[in-house]
């Protein structure tokens, strides 16, 4: 039965300072689906039902492919946006040749392009990285200890990391670091949709990297690129959609805001802290937990439905925009008893949506997972006195792009 609708309210409700509103953590048990106007003036159905959010991530009735993109609302920690959010800008014709394959898309095009992609992220692969990713923490942990105490945790090492990881993974010079960043910023801004500065900037970024694909089939490597042509070599991969998956990794790796969001989960929580330290056994389900449990963003991916369509009491129509957000389903009772207790001892194999869900189910978890254990376990480690400077509740969060984030995170040890 439709439910009567209700006047369209502003989203966000308020300034996101860390936490899931308590009226929209209410909501997910009250009122899975409303009707809302997002920051860029589209109406969209709101998605926050457990239940209804993993149907809207994994049915094709809710398309990816000529969606628009919400900028910068990715999966906390996942570095290959595949569960849904945004690794590139608006897919406009324009943008995208035709025949052109992209992680966005869905149906055949979407499986057979993961295929050729997922060859580079094999696990035997991802596990091959840590010891250069231990490396890269140990470098900027050693840099934050010389330079304080206090040091910040943003600037000094989620930041930096992902960053490194990333462009190391794809061979990009130290010195084109900036201009990639700055590119990056621009496609993803608050104010990206629709706007010539992100077209142009995303323009400029594919042409970089067709160049840097173009000199890299002259040297030898192991990085993705490398992979990537000689997967190109018995298939029908392109540079266009190298490129493409170079785009994803580059802007859904950028920054992994899941260790400044779990340092401070932690912080509020520290029993929790107290067992981790004691026992390091615990991390890889602390990091699970973390990505349940902590927020980024109340932002996500606006989908397109299909076909008419009854979700949580109300009719979807055929053209509608939709917006699921994992985090705020991640605290639903239908999957996760107490939902709104941070808890070390929940099963490993935590069902969370933080990594997307079904066919979308993001193709670079495993190396976002790896970053953040490693991160956070280097620090806990090297740290033992780690805690803030300052008082939890008035940490600065960005408002400039829709994944917020922590602006700085100062700490002692």
């Amino acid at each position: 039965m439709t439910v009567t609708e209700e006047p369209i309210r502003d989203y966000p409700f308020e300034p996101f300072r860390g936490e899931l509103p308590q009226e929209l953590l209410k909501m997910v048990h009250t009122k899975p689906v409303s009707r809302v106007r997002i920051p860029d003036g589209r109406v969209v159905w709101l998605v926050v039902g457990y239940p209804e959010a993993s149907l809207v991530l994994s049915d094709p009735r809710f398309a990816r492919r000529n969606a628009e993109l919400v900028p910068d609302a990715q999966p906390q920690g996942c570095p290959v946006q595949d569960a849904g959010a945004a690794p590139e800008p608006p897919a406009d014709a324009e943008q995208c040749p035709a025949g052109q394959r992209q992680l966005s898309m869905d149906g055949k095009p979407h499986h057979d392009l993961r295929r050729l992609a997922a060859r580079a992220f094999t696990a035997r692969r991802i596990e091959a990285y840590r010891p250069r990713v231990q490396a890269i923490t140990d470098e900027l942990i050693d840099a934050l200890m010389a330079a304080g105490p206090p040091g910040d945790l943003v600037s000094g090492l989620v930041v930096p990391l992902p960053v490194i990881v990333t462009c190391e993974l794809l061979s990009i010079p130290v010195a084109d670091r900036d201009q990639i960043a700055d590119w990056a910023n621009d496609i993803m801004a608050l104010t990206a949709h629709g706007q010539a500065a992100a077209a142009k900037a995303d323009a400029e970024l594919r042409a970089y990297l067709l160049r840097r694909l173009t000199a890299r089939r002259n040297e030898q490597g192991e990085d993705l690129l490398g992979s990537w042509l000689s997967t190109q070599a018995g298939s029908d991969l392109s540079d266009a959609e190298i490129v493409g998956l170079a785009i994803a990794v580059l802007i859904g790796g950028r920054e992994i805001s899941s260790t400044s969001a779990g340092i401070r989960a932690l912080f509020q929580h520290p029993t929790a802290l107290r067992r981790l330290r004691e026992d390091p056994s615990l991390l890889p389900a602390a990091v699970e937990e973390i990505l349940r449990y902590t927020s980024v963003s109340p932002m996500f991916l606006v989908q397109t439905v299909t076909e008419d369509i009854e979700l949580g009491g109300h009719q979807l129509r055929a053209g509608d925009g939709v917006m699921a957000v994992p985090w705020a389903a991640n605290r639903h009772d239908a999957a996760f008893a107490e939902p709104d207790r941070f808890d070390l001892d929940r099963p490993q194999n935590n069902p969370h949506l933080t990594f997307g869900f079904g066919p979308h189910f993001c193709l670079g978890a495993a190396l976002g997972r790896l970053q953040v254990e490693i991160a956070i376990g280097t620090l806990l480690r090297r740290m033992p006195g780690l805690a803030p400077v300052t008082p939890l509740q008035d940490l600065p969060w960005r408002d400039e792009r829709i994944n917020c984030g922590l602006a700085e995170f100062p700490v002692t040890w």
